[in-house]
């Protein structure tokens, strides 16, 4: 039994996968050996330099490792983005106690190109703000249904799906969107709105939140969230002070980012102060000067715990 307990240790399991490196590697070596013996025999046959010989047998190996890890290692995400575009409309909404709180309204519109064959299309989102009501979320196209997995998982994410009702052959282009309303009527939301690029090559990404102008915010930046390494939180790398892009004559006030080619790793939004906050304004979560962690896995709408800002 102590010995079974000792074979189940760390080091033990170290040695033992060290172990079968070294035999894997000798194996390789012998072969490389071998080979290389009979590719200089053939090649003295038939004068050939032994120059060139190097040359295809290295080209041959490469090829080959190129081959398998295309193959059997390389796992591309089933649908790359060309286009996303983000909104966020933030309303104020007084009830009848005379206490106010928020509803947003958020879409979301993607046009996606099909690496393989495909049927479903994930959407995760994670709010800050509470409520017991359950919200609104519905897909922007009649011609898609949405599977709502409607409970959030152990990272406080909903976990939802497009399904295309059929498939959507490789190299197939194809526009998705989500619609979702949701209120801060227990627990206010945290003041900003951000989109990522889900780790995916995206070709255009824009960013956009509105305002009732009575209920405009005080101050807002364009604020970008970098991940360290894989599977860590987002931390915020960079802030700068923005104006509304427009006001249209409707009595709304809009802050819009757009972008070209933002980086995968990355997430790119819009955070603000309203006017009953303190001047300095909020640390945007994830932040060097944030008490509230946020999680890295995969930051859609407003990825942070429940909280005060």
């Amino acid at each position: 039994m102590r010995l079974w307990r000792l074979l189940e240790t760390r080091p033990a399991r170290l040695a033992g996968q060290g172990s079968d490196l070294l035999q894997l590697a000798v194996l390789l070596g012998t072969a490389l050996g071998a080979l290389y013996g009979l590719g200089i025999a053939w090649a003295t046959a038939l004068h050939i330099p032994p120059m060139l010989l190097c040359v295809l047998t290295v080209g041959l190996l490469v090829g080959s490792a190129t081959a398998y890890y295309v193959r059997c290692a390389y796992r591309p995400p089933d649908f790359s983005i060309e286009e996303l575009d983000g909104s966020l409309v933030v309303t104020r909404v007084v009830g009848e106690d005379g206490d106010g709180h928020h509803r947003y309204a958020y879409i979301r519109q993607q046009r996606i190109r099909a690496n393989r064959q495909l049927r479903l299309v994930g959407i995760r989102s994670h709010w800050s703000g509470q409520n017991r009501v359950l919200e609104e979320a519905t897909s922007l196209f009649p011609e898609h249904r949405l599977l709502d997995g409607a409970l959030p998982e152990e990272d406080g994410r909903v976990y939802r799906w497009l399904y295309l009702l059929g498939p959507l052959a490789r190299g197939r282009r194809v526009n998705v969107g989500i619609r979702q309303v949701f209120e801060d009527v227990y627990a206010p939301m945290k003041p900003y709105y951000r989109e990522s690029c889900e780790e995916r090559q995206v070709g255009r990404l824009s960013v956009r939140v509105q305002f009732e102008d009575v209920d405009a915010p005080a101050e807002a930046w364009q604020v970008v969230w970098r991940r360290t390494r894989s599977g860590s939180s987002r931390q915020e790398v960079a802030r700068t002070r923005c104006r509304p892009s427009h006001q249209p004559p409707n009595g709304t006030v809009v802050y819009e980012w757009r972008l070209r080619r933002p980086h995968p790793d990355c997430a790119y939004g819009i955070c603000w102060r309203w006017p009953a906050d303190p001047p300095h304004g909020p640390a945007a979560p994830g932040s060097a000067a944030s008490t509230t962690q946020v999680d890295g896995k995969d930051d859609v709408i407003l990825t942070v715990q429940p909280g005060q800002p």
